[in-house]
């Protein structure tokens, strides 16, 4: 649980070194090194969005085991437990948003880029975060066969979606019709 807490990090940490090699060994364009630093700040902002709220629920919607607490700290503080009303599965979010993220950036990354021609550093980069989404994949896995409701899930998916959308749909044509 601890490692798909951290998945955004480990996101923006592999995104950022391919993007570091590229524009170090191929001379990455500025406009691309720009849009993908943006799409890194909007996916953290997005991410920092969503966790929040996805955790206000949790935290505000459920019951204590002790009748006398209503908030989850109060109750697990006090020894009762939390039971939830609304679980969102927050995983299946985080999951979802990084795998669209890091494969669409990966795409856009290496576009019109000959595989054969790639340096060993790019190489690398490039399996790291191939290996990454297997990971998140693998989680998801155990996620959808072990926790949350079906709709608690499907939320979090459609979450995960949503940013995808935003980010590289929405965003990149706002930018590349009028900014950049």
């Amino acid at each position: 649980q601890v490692f798909v807490k951290k998945c955004w990090l480990w996101t923006m940490i592999l995104i950022s070194i391919v993007t570091l090699l590229r524009v170090i060994w191929d001379k990455l364009p500025a406009r691309k090194v720009y849009l993908i630093v943006l799409r890194l700040m909007f996916g953290t902002l997005f991410w920092y969005t969503i966790t929040t709220i996805i955790d206000g629920i949790t935290d505000n919607v459920g019951r204590c085991s002790l009748p006398e607490y209503h908030t989850r700290k109060l109750c697990v503080t006090e020894g009762g437990s939390w039971k939830y009303v609304v679980d969102i599965s927050g995983h299946m979010f985080m999951m979802v948003f990084c795998n669209l993220f890091i494969t669409k950036s990966l795409d856009e990354i290496y576009q019109q880029q000959d595989n054969d021609t790639l340096e060993l550093p790019h190489v690398i980069a490039h399996a790291f975060c191939r290996i990454l989404v297997l990971i998140f994949d693998f989680m998801m896995i155990f996620t959808i066969l072990y926790w949350h409701s079906p709709p608690e899930k499907i939320v979090g998916t459609l979450l995960g979606v949503l940013g995808y959308t935003l980010i590289f749909k929405q965003l990149s044509s706002l930018l590349s019709s009028n900014w950049v």
